[in-house]
């Protein structure tokens, strides 16, 4: 079977750890050209180094996703290296603080907000001309299961409100680029067994199951390769739950 990304250039912010790495790999091993773009280099780096090992091809960038300078020069460094770009896998994203409405800080709310919701616009809006000069791309907007009205369990409430915002960023979006042939969508992991969950107390945890990063490769691959159409959201336990693939989690908190 051919590798189903051979030859497309793919930028994945968030791209050093987490899902973010997994990605990465999943990527470069259908021969895509792996851009593990990320605020911690020595991150990027050693994912870069890792599917380089492996055969793949790879370019580590640093680059903080809420700094237009930064992201600017990171897509220039992409054009360069490559000369195209056809994927952006917005990923990059922070946790936020964990508390009542009153008790967080007007600087902790815009820092959630600039780095997930600002940041996905900064890429999106960065990599789009290429896009449309190609009349082709895709952009997939890493959202979340939380971000689903029903849902009871809000570990950040400013998290949760910027993947509400990346769930109506990534629908308008599609509307508007469908006459470009550029195709938006998003992908909603479960809570996983990743470094994001560091500093949660262990009373927002307990009684959860969580799923180990690579849950997310396999709804990657199928929106960027089987899935036909714009503007959906795909989740990705129930994706897992329709293929009756086997269940990926890493441990239940008791």
């Amino acid at each position: 079977m051919g590798k189903k990304l051979l030859g497309e250039t793919v930028i994945v912010t968030g791209g050093g750890c987490g899902f973010g790495e997994k990605m990465s790999h999943a990527l470069a091993r259908e021969g895509a050209n792996t851009v593990v773009a990320d605020i911690n280099f020595k991150d990027a780096k050693r994912t870069a180094d890792s599917i380089l090992n492996e055969n793949g091809r790879a370019y580590a960038v640093e680059v903080d996703v809420s700094n237009e300078i930064q992201v600017v020069d990171m897509v220039k460094k992409v054009i360069s290296e490559y000369g195209r770009i056809d994927i952006l896998i917005n990923n990059a994203g922070i946790a936020g603080p964990i508390g009542e409405l009153h008790t967080i800080k007007s600087d902790e709310w815009d820092k959630v907000f600039n780095v997930n919701v600002r940041g996905a616009f900064l890429c999106a809006k960065e990599v789009l001309p290429y896009m449309i000069e190609q009349h082709k791309g895709h952009i997939v907007n890493i959202s979340s299961s939380t971000a689903r009205i029903g849902f009871k369990h809000v570990r950040s409430l400013p998290y949760t409100c910027t993947k509400f915002t990346i769930e109506g960023f990534s629908y308008c979006l599609s509307l508007e680029m469908e006459k470009h042939g550029i195709r938006v969508n998003a992908l909603c992991p479960s809570l996983a067994d990743t470094d994001f969950q560091k500093g949660t107390p262990p009373e927002h945890l307990r009684g959860k199951q969580c799923w180990i990063p690579e849950h997310t490769v396999g709804p990657l691959l199928y929106i960027l390769t089987e899935m036909e159409g714009t503007g959906q959201s795909i989740m990705a336990a129930a994706w897992h739950e329709r293929r009756k693939t086997e269940k990926k989690f890493s441990y239940i908190h008791d």
